[in-house]
């Protein structure tokens, strides 16, 4: 039995924070600058291939210090991470100011929204969700009975908060909101959330997704996770796959009352992988990758906006890692056109059949996607 972690408050977890970026100085010199140069022009060179950015993945990680981590670990990777998932979910919990029996790890964050689906599915009863949105949690909630009540987005495509509060009926089991919202990239004004998710919080629980959070121009002030500790019927769910770069990873997290922890835990369909359990917890302690990241993310998705704009599309206002445009064609049209220019973008999201999502890569990528869009929508 692994034994309990002694508790860190958030002044211990910055110093562990320097000390383990520290302690990781040396391993990172296996990692060359020039070889990371190098590998960024091969692959950038490489044009057989269609550039993929349809996925909402990031082109720029994972860190150094992840790197750095999964190659000490290699001679671990025979065997099962317990000791080191009961270290990374202590990291978690100061992190997010929270206690260990809050967080949950999941294969991606992905595995957070299935259990906690599979949890309120068998309550068999209703899910309110925006339309169009993110809908794994959706999908899992009604392979076991329940079913999802859409509600559209608003005219900015934003989540309609007034409209789904107005949905909360006696069947209803849960209320789900993704913000930034997949696929429009839109953000809930933060005030108007927090209010929103403590009304609601009282008749139900509130399952607020921040996988594209850590994107958005002020993470701080939008994040709902205090709410966790506060004693609110809320739960945060968080990926290593989006401004970590760790999709091939899949490691993610959810930070939920304790009691709802203890009760999804069971209906895990995996488990967490050595490599990606040491690479999250490199990835927490890497003080500077984050903010680094964030800024090109930005930079790529202004960029685009800007192309966006001389085109003369309308688009949604995007905070994660990704834009969400009218593109005036069937979307099916669209991706044959951007396809035959080596660009390969989101898939449909319907109702809005002549939108299009297209996720930020490298320099490189954008590059390509740029002049494939000035071609096809011209």
């Amino acid at each position: 039995m692994v034994s309990q972690l002694p508790s860190l408050n958030r002044r211990q977890w910055l110093k562990s924070t320097v000390a383990g970026v520290a302690g990781l100085a040396v391993a990172r010199q296996l990692i060359t600058s020039p070889a990371r140069a190098q590998h960024e022009v091969d692959r950038s060179a490489k044009r057989t291939e269609p550039v993929r950015i349809s996925g909402n993945e990031n082109p720029f990680g994972p860190s150094q210090a992840a790197q750095a981590a999964m190659l000490q670990a290699m001679e671990k990777s025979c065997r099962y991470p317990f000791l080191e998932s009961q270290e990374l979910i202590q990291l978690i919990a100061t992190k997010e100011g929270c206690k260990p029996d809050n967080v949950v790890l999941g294969v991606g964050s992905g595995e957070i929204l299935d259990i906690v689906g599979f949890h309120f599915g068998l309550q068999k009863g209703e899910i309110i969700t925006a339309d169009p949105g993110y809908t794994q949690l959706v999908r899992a909630a009604e392979s076991q009975g329940g079913k999802g009540i859409k509600v559209p987005l608003n005219a900015k495509l934003e989540h309609d908060l007034p409209a789904m509060a107005a949905k909360i009926n006696a069947k209803t089991s849960l209320m789900y909101v993704c913000n930034p919202n997949n696929p429009t990239g839109t953000v809930v004004n933060a005030a108007a959330l927090k209010a929103f998710a403590i009304d609601a919080a009282k008749k139900v629980p509130v399952f607020i997704d921040e996988a594209y959070l850590d994107c958005a121009d002020d993470y701080e002030a939008q994040t709902m996770v205090k709410l966790v500790a506060e004693g609110h019927n809320v739960v945060i769910a968080r990926t290593f796959s989006k401004i970590y770069g760790m999709a091939g990873l899949r490691m993610g997290y959810g930070i939920m009352p304790a009691k709802l922890a203890k009760e999804v835990k069971p209906l895990s369909t995996g488990s967490v992988n050595m490599m990606g359990v040491v690479a999250a917890s490199a990835s927490l302690q890497d003080a500077t990758y984050v903010a680094e990241t964030r800024v090109k993310i930005k930079a790529g998705r202004d960029a685009l906006i800007a192309v966006i704009k001389d085109l003369k599309k309308e688009y949604a206002e995007p905070q994660g890692n990704f834009v969400f445009f009218k593109t005036g064609m069937p979307i099916k049209d669209f991706q044959e056109k951007m396809k035959a220019e080596m660009v390969l973008v989101g898939r449909p999201f319907p109702p809005l059949t002549e939108w299009a999502r297209i996720s930020i890569g490298t320099p490189e990528e954008m590059a390509v996607c740029h002049a494939a869009l000035k071609k096809v929508l011209a």
